[in-house]
């Protein structure tokens, strides 16, 4: 069989781009992915093992897999903790490699006795999310003076509440003024966007700011204006892949039905700019802004879209719907049953692709060891032995004439004549490593030459 090597004009890598449709439709406290439903299997009545139709499973394992043990299957024989539940799970156990999950800390790990099995679950799934933060939210500890220093000091003046919304916000700081340059929108703080604010500054903490350093009259040196409301909405990777693609975020926010707002990155920049309203004088105006790379839009607009009133946030009062309580019904308790959102965008996907081009050149490629390319017989004057225990091989091979001819006898002149199913892909030790098929069987004759273009998803 002959081989040949790939010219490096034969291989080349090309990046495939792709922009997929995403829509998530939020309403009465459940969010709906791409207008998905929840299936039901031949085993398990929800196929994912899933209730929620708005979360994706991970990799989709365990799919209609029963959620019970199988009678038939065992525990491995060397360790009855390894049990089986029915459902696929990973699971490791503790030696001398330290190997484990990537989730799992040291500290835990070192809980652990050796032998022990070290387990995850499946499915594992995730889904959009939002968070919001009133202005009256506090978002730093109280301050707490230390009696024992001299003069007494504040203990903890920087601290950030454990809480995880005030986290999240936080942790977007540098990430959103790292951003400036695209949009002045992006700034954490400014003194001039909205009339100036600051994201992360509450009234809460200035009211409960306490005497710093023994001085019941200094005040607190942290009482920044511009506490307004916030709202995040997070986004993970998996829906969106590398990036969201700019300029096709848009959002709108329904009221019995009837559109109140939509708001939408037109300039492609990041910048959130309401289009269209039920209030048309505050169409233009921007209610927030995207990180395209990170999955996060956080919205700032809190006028009012129209003269509905409702309960969005849990504990508060009902007020006019607003762009902060976009998707509000999937933060906690509250339905809002009145009220439905849209967000739609499109995800990046890029995908690396290996070309190969195999030729198969002229005069090459015209002999073939397969049986049916040799003619029954052998050559005249040659006689098969009649010993059953030996085999003589022909002195004389006659390859078989499959050329065609306008009548049933004689044949057309002879040429030899080959048909082309596969091409193998080997490495440089002449394994294996790749069969590429076609369609149908390439006829391939001494004078002709064909080029097979193969590609490979890397």
């Amino acid at each position: 069989m002959p081989y040949y090597r790939f010219a490096p004009t034969d291989k080349f890598v090309n990046t495939l781009v792709t922009h997929p449709s995403i829509e998530f439709v939020i309403y009465s406290g459940s969010a709906y992915y791409n207008q998905e439903v929840t299936l039901s299997g031949a085993f398990e009545p929800m196929v994912k093992h899933m209730s929620a139709s708005g979360y994706v499973s991970l990799y989709e394992y365990n799919i209609d897999r029963p959620g019970t043990a199988d009678q038939l299957q065992n525990p491995i024989p060397w360790n009855s903790a390894v049990g089986n539940t029915g459902l696929i799970y990973p699971w490791t156990v503790k030696d001398s490699t330290r190997i484990a999950f990537r989730t799992v800390t040291n500290q835990t790990y070192n809980t652990f006795d050796h032998g022990d099995i070290i387990s995850g679950s499946y499915p594992m799934s995730a889904s959009i999310s939002k968070e919001y933060y009133p202005a009256s939210l506090p978002r730093r500890t109280p301050d707490d003076v230390d009696p024992s220093s001299s003069p007494p000091a504040d203990e903890f003046p920087d601290d950030i509440r454990s809480s995880g919304s005030v986290s999240h916000l936080y942790a977007l700081q540098n990430t959103m003024n790292n951003y400036r340059y695209i949009s002045p929108h992006y700034a954490v703080s400014s003194s001039f966007i909205g009339g100036g604010r600051d994201l992360t500054a509450s009234t809460a903490d200035r009211q409960a700011a306490g005497p710093i350093n023994g001085c019941p009259s200094c005040g607190d040196p942290r009482s920044i204006p511009g506490a307004i409301d916030v709202g995040l909405i997070s986004i993970p990777s998996i829906f969106y892949g590398s990036a969201i693609d700019k300029g096709s975020v848009k959002l709108q926010f329904y009221v019995t039905g009837t559109l109140m707002g939509e708001l939408h990155d037109t300039n492609k920049n990041g910048e959130l700019i309401q289009s269209s309203g039920a209030i048309s004088a505050n169409d233009g105006q921007i209610a927030g802004v995207v990180l395209y790379n990170e999955g996060f839009i956080v919205l700032t607009g809190s006028w009012a879209l129209g003269t509905h009133t409702e309960v969005y946030v849990e504990g508060a009062s009902a007020a006019a719907p607003a762009w902060t309580y976009f998707g509000q019904s999937i933060s906690g308790s509250i339905m809002a049953t009145s009220s439905s959102f849209g967000l739609h965008m499109s995800g990046t996907t890029k995908t690396q692709t290996l070309t190969l081009l195999a030729n198969a050149k002229k005069g090459k490629l015209n002999h073939s060891n397969n049986p049916t390319y040799l003619t029954r017989g052998g050559h005249p004057g040659d006689t098969r032995p009649s010993i059953s225990s030996e085999y003589t091989q022909f002195r004389k091979q006659n390859i078989k004439n499959i050329v065609s001819s306008s009548y049933n006898d004689p044949t057309g002149s002879f040429k030899k004549t080959t048909y082309i199913s596969k091409v193998g892909i080997y490495d440089e030790n002449k394994n294996l490593i790749g069969i590429a098929k076609v369609a149908t069987p390439v006829k391939k004759t001494e004078e002709r030459d064909f080029t097979f273009k193969l590609k490979l998803d890397i």
